[in-house]
């Protein structure tokens, strides 16, 4: 009766909810008093007003180009058809898994807000697959779609209620009905109506309906108080079906991280003419300060944050695949390993460069193992096109980092090989090389890595070497190649496969021996 009582209402103009409304309640004595008629009124008035709580069009211009635009290149239009193709696909694995005849019903769930301490909350990042669909930044709100027998469907949205003392100190939430307008939805509730929408939902499907749930807390909720122990087996995750999605970006798509590229490689810049700067001046450099660099460089030219936490390891700690701890002084003649990207709009960047502080190529092992890592970058590059796959390009590194190896000397041209290439290349990258790329860094998790790419995927492609005394190397190091210990060489960047072959998102981002040592001497006013 709520709900009916809320809807009715939400008919006539907010004068005529006001003088009336009242009147109305008072018929029914569960909403008798004067506390629950506020409250309902409360929130009948959120439910009306136009209240926006992400970037728009009308906020920042300078990023949105067109005003129907949810992000800026990606319309409410783009967004509906990647929820009708979810919709379509889910009804179609349905059907071939003797589903046949059921009603659907998806539920994506927002992120909710997570604290570090008693009312410090951690920095908010939205769930891709519910981002993705939707374009809403709002915590705890839930994406519900639902298909009937008949094929169709209905998006909705449902939203934080409202309360005074959260607008106080976070600001006004997105409002149902600018969910509608500016979000595409068909519709859009407050969230004290999701369990009555779900029941409803229930019994006009006589309960023959197939749940679409990746939450667990939010499937158990559905389970115990919605489906029969008996109808437990028509619960499936969507998130393989929308990861088939998103592993293929839209034109919108591509010019995002291609924007995210471009604000990460510009970054890069300023951080190699920055370490170089002060090693000029003897100004002693931390790992810390080179973070602290990057991070800078990549907001002021409109990223949200950075892409992960990056890795600045200079000298030996480049032989540590994930070092974050970043704390460390650098010295002169290091090389320093920087991973990182930055997120533009909810899309990653994810770059790699290693480089001497100093800019200069000077010492003649770091000089020609670089040289190496990054022939090996090129050719792996070289060979992106529509249906090679990541397990092809990982496979095809090996041959070339042994005889690259083999060539300086570093190993014995007589080298027992029985291993095998590529377990043999393991022991100095022990990483694959290459990932898919786009809301998340590791995008797409369910993508396997046999899967042949297409066009419009976009994926990483990032050799590296990395040498020290390991007992798994030891053995196999010439005496010459013991002379490169503590040396760890990784060259990544974003490529996004074409129609016929691939463009390289990163490009901007210094990576020859020639760029490197130009962006240690450009005068700062040439990077700002």
């Amino acid at each position: 009766m709520k709900s009916f009582l809320l809807n009715f209402a939400k008919a006539f103009s907010p004068s005529v909810q006001r003088k009336f409304l009242p009147l109305v309640l008072q018929n029914f004595a569960c909403y008798s008093t004067t506390s629950n008629i506020d409250q309902v009124t409360a929130r009948i008035s959120i439910q009306n007003q136009l209240s926006y709580a992400q970037p728009t069009f009308e906020s920042q211009p300078d990023f949105f180009r067109n005003p129907s635009d949810v992000i800026p290149g990606i319309s409410k239009l783009e967004l509906k058809n990647r929820r009708r193709k979810l919709c379509s696909l889910a009804s179609r694995y349905s059907q071939i898994s003797n589903g046949k005849g059921l009603s659907h019903l998806i539920i994506i769930p927002a992120s909710s807000k997570t604290y570090m301490t008693e009312n410090i909350p951690y920095p908010f990042r939205q769930n891709s697959n519910f981002f993705y669909l939707t374009g809403c930044y709002e915590p705890e709100a839930v994406l519900v779609l639902t298909i009937s027998r008949d094929g169709e469907q209905i998006h909705s949205l449902f939203l934080n209620d409202p309360d005074p003392v959260s607008d106080l100190w976070d600001g006004r939430k997105t409002s149902p009905t600018a969910a509608i307008e500016h979000l595409g939805l068909d519709q859009a509730f407050l969230l004290s109506g999701f369990d009555s929408y779900v029941c409803d939902f229930a019994v006009s499907t006589d309960r023959k309906f197939l749940v679409w749930c990746e939450d667990r807390t939010l499937f158990e909720r559905i389970r115990t108080n919605f489906l029969s122990s008996s109808e437990i087996r028509q619960i499936q995750s969507p998130k393989g079906i929308i990861h088939s999605l998103r592993v293929i970006k839209s034109p919108g798509e591509i010019e995002l991280m291609r924007t995210s590229a471009r604000i990460a490689s510009e970054a890069f810049q300023s951080v190699i003419n920055f370490c170089s700067k002060r090693c000029l001046q003897n100004d002693p450099i931390s790992e810390h300060q080179i973070w602290a660099k990057i991070d800078y460089e990549c907001r002021v030219r409109g990223a949200e944050r950075l892409a992960y936490p990056p890795v600045v390891a200079s000298g030996p700690r480049a032989n540590i695949i994930h070092y974050v701890h970043n704390t460390n002084l650098c010295r002169k003649n290091d090389m320093v390993l920087v991973d990182a990207g930055c997120e533009f709009f909810g899309y990653c960047s994810d770059i790699t460069r290693t480089f001497p502080l100093t800019s200069k190529f000077t010492n003649d092992h770091q000089r020609s193992l670089y040289e190496l890592v990054l022939d090996i970058q090129q050719n792996l590059i070289r060979r992106v096109e529509p249906g090679i796959s990541l397990e092809q390009l990982f496979r095809a590194m090996g041959p070339l980092l042994l005889k690259g190896l083999q060539e300086l000397g570093i190993l014995d041209n007589s080298i027992d090989t029985s291993l095998g290439s590529t377990e043999l290349a393991l022991r100095f990258c022990p990483h694959h090389v290459s990932h898919y790329l786009g809301m998340d860094v590791h995008d797409t998790s369910t993508i396997e890595r046999h899967e042949p790419l297409q066009p419009g995927m976009v994926i990483t492609v990032e050799p590296g070497i990395y040498l020290s005394s390991l007992s798994s190397q030891r053995i196999f190091l010439t005496k010459v190649g013991r002379e490169f210990d503590g040396i760890g060489i990784r060259i990544e960047d974003d490529v996004v496969v074409t129609p016929d072959g691939y463009d390289i998102l990163t490009a901007p981002c210094p990576k020859s021996i020639q760029d490197i040592e130009y962006w240690g001497t450009v005068k700062p006013s040439s990077i700002d």
